[in-house]
């Protein structure tokens, strides 16, 4: 709903009082909204989960792509496939389902970001750090 006004507060395009936005207002929303989602997920999956889920598919995106667009596409597909395959490992080691999607994420975010540092590598005159 608020797509717009956030995405503009968050990529730094919305200084002072740009174009009547009062960019206080809309921090003040959207980290009432942000503070209301992570705390109601708290209650339910945890707070290692909350975090993981948070930030590992945020910086999955980050490591292959500047444009927002695809962070967003990696990170999302990196949540369900994460997230599918930490369930399929919970079910058949006999595992608790949050941990194992936590470990999950951190061996799937490790994974990438050797591939991040292989395919710098492999470009001549390139250096990538991660």
């Amino acid at each position: 709903m608020f797509r717009k006004q956030f995405l503009a507060i968050s990529t730094g395009k919305a200084t002072g009082s740009v174009s009547g936005m009062s960019v206080r207002f809309w921090d003040l929303l959207f980290y009432a909204s942000f503070g209301i989602v992570v705390t109601s997920s708290v209650s339910v999956a945890g707070v290692l989960l909350v975090f993981y889920y948070l930030i590992v598919p945020a910086v999955g995106g980050m490591l292959f792509s500047e444009k927002i667009g695809i962070r967003l596409m990696i990170g999302w597909a990196m949540g369900v496939f994460v997230s599918a395959l930490g369930m399929f490992a919970s079910l058949e080691l006999d595992l608790p389902t949050g941990p194992a999607i936590v470990c999950t994420f951190a061996i799937v975010l490790a994974a990438m970001a050797v591939a991040k540092l292989m395919i710098g590598a492999s470009r001549p005159g390139s250096s990538t750090t991660v």
